[in-house]
């Protein structure tokens, strides 16, 4: 299984802890305390269908940890942890382990798979020392909020089981689901539904107009925070590239939610960070500039980011009543491996529309809301007008060479109701992305490709 090196290396560069990421301080494998730990981790993450653990950081300060281990890389060898973490699971799944490097030292980060469709159990008992049990045959691990809104690995409670069987039941119905999305979508799917139930598929008009309101609305408050900070002269340069933005509205909106600390904690816990720059990012442990504050009566950030290996331009509001704004600078303008605006790759734009409609679900999952509610996501692209569609980040993917944007703007929406599995969000995709692809001369990218592209991003090997 492959780990992407830029993926982890973010891991270290910014550790935050959510559902799908724990952070752990240095710990022996070869001692049964490290053992438990490593084993209880593993399984939660994967009953949580997968993410990352990324070991020598505090999970409090997300400082690195002073107890540094020689022998890191030998310490933490793929073939040792596999074969630890399959001696004590039910059944035994494939791991990967990377070394994520941060002021040129080695930290290990264990990528655990998505795709769980039963629960992983512990197959025995191991004692510590002291001759107390630290996992138990059969006990069941997961990755779970504590009564504070923050994540954490805990034997499966009753009212975790929900979740888990949701995951285990999406997974198994993954594979069914994209053969009828590939023979029955868009139009098809409707006539079918109808003839089954005569009841026409609802429109939702009033959502899109909500949705278009909330990228006017979040341009502006974005300007109004421009105009009070004192800009540098690269980060001037890097706010006037290509900015792709999201409005996602939810319907029936929560009258009563409050921006409050919960709130945040159950935002970020919630993110799955199938990348390794999130939409919607917890920045909370960022530099002040870039922390959220709340304005009227919603948390938002501007980031602007020149450090590291890659450069980022992001602001964000989140209003808990149900409003979720978020624009950004694309790589496209920011990566020094092709001219500034010149090209705008398909499939890192069809990677951002994938993250963001999953992310959006698994939000609004995790704040609760009736299963009934519906999502509304306008998306607007803007700078487009004479860039070339080009793959340019992405060489395993072909584009003809002659398609050009004389647009400048594109907008799309879709509406996508809140019970859909993620695994089955590749229609969305493809509707969300059809008209910023046809700009360019018409090009449609092919159905199968879009169902490669987005099940890539789900499984974080994008």
């Amino acid at each position: 299984m492959l780990i992407d090196q830029d993926r982890i290396d973010d891991l270290a560069a910014r550790p935050s802890e959510s559902l799908n990421v724990e952070i752990k301080c240095w710990i022996n494998p070869d001692e049964p305390e490290g053992m438990a730990k490593i084993v209880k981790a593993v399984q939660a993450i994967r009953n949580r269908n997968g993410g990352f653990l990324v070991l020598g950081f505090d999970n409090k300060t997300l400082l690195p940890d002073p107890g540094r281990p020689a022998q890191v890389r030998s310490i933490f060898h793929l073939d040792k942890i596999q074969a630890l973490v399959s001696r004590f699971s039910f059944e035994p799944f494939e791991i990967a382990v990377g070394f994520a490097i941060r002021d040129g030292q080695d930290y290990p980060v264990i990528r655990i798979p998505e795709g769980v469709v039963y629960p992983v159990a512990a197959t025995r008992d191991l004692q510590g020392a002291a001759g107390n049990y630290l996992i138990r045959l059969g006990e069941v691990y997961f990755r779970t909020l504590q009564a504070n809104g923050t994540p954490s690995t805990a034997r499966a409670r009753p009212n975790d089981w929900p979740d888990i069987m949701e995951i285990c039941f999406q997974n198994r119905e993954a594979d069914i689901g994209r053969f009828f999305r590939r023979h029955l979508a868009g139009d098809q799917l409707e006539t079918l539904l109808h003839s089954l139930t005569g009841v026409r598929m609802p429109k939702a008009p009033t959502l899109r107009d909500r949705a278009q309101a909330l990228l006017e609305d979040g341009a502006r408050r974005m300007q109004e925070t421009l105009a009070s900070r004192e800009l540098t002269d690269g980060e001037e340069t890097i706010l006037s590239g290509l900015a792709w933005s999201i409005g996602m509205v939810v319907d029936p909106p929560k009258a009563n939610a409050m921006a409050d600390t919960n709130f945040l904690n159950a935002v970020a816990a919630a993110n799955p960070q199938y990348t390794g720059w999130p939409v919607w990012l917890d920045s909370r442990n960022f530099d002040e500039r870039s922390t959220p504050k709340v304005v009227d009566k919603a948390p938002q950030a501007l980031i602007l980011s020149l450090q590291g290996w890659s450069h980022h331009a992001d602001f964000m509001r989140l209003d808990p009543k149900g409003e979720f704004y978020l624009w950004r600078v694309l790589p496209d303008d920011l990566s020094p491996r092709v001219a500034r605006g010149t090209v705008l790759d398909p499939i890192l734009s069809l990677g951002r529309v994938t993250e963001a409609i999953a992310v959006g679900l698994s939000i609004v999952k995790a704040l609760k809301w009736d299963e009934d509610a519906r999502l509304g996501f306008a998306f607007r692209w803007t700078k487009l007008h004479g860039r070339l569609l080009m793959p340019w980040a992405n060489p395993r993917a072909h584009v003809p060479r002659n398609h050009v944007a004389h647009d400048d703007t594109v907008d799309t929406f879709v509406d996508v109701p809140l019970d859909t599995a993620v695994s089955a969000i590749a229609p969305y995709v493809e509707e969300a992305t059809r008209d910023l692809f046809i700009a360019f001369n018409g090009y449609t990218l092919p159905r199968q490709d879009i169902e490669y592209w987005v099940d890539a991003v789900l499984k974080r090997q994008w």
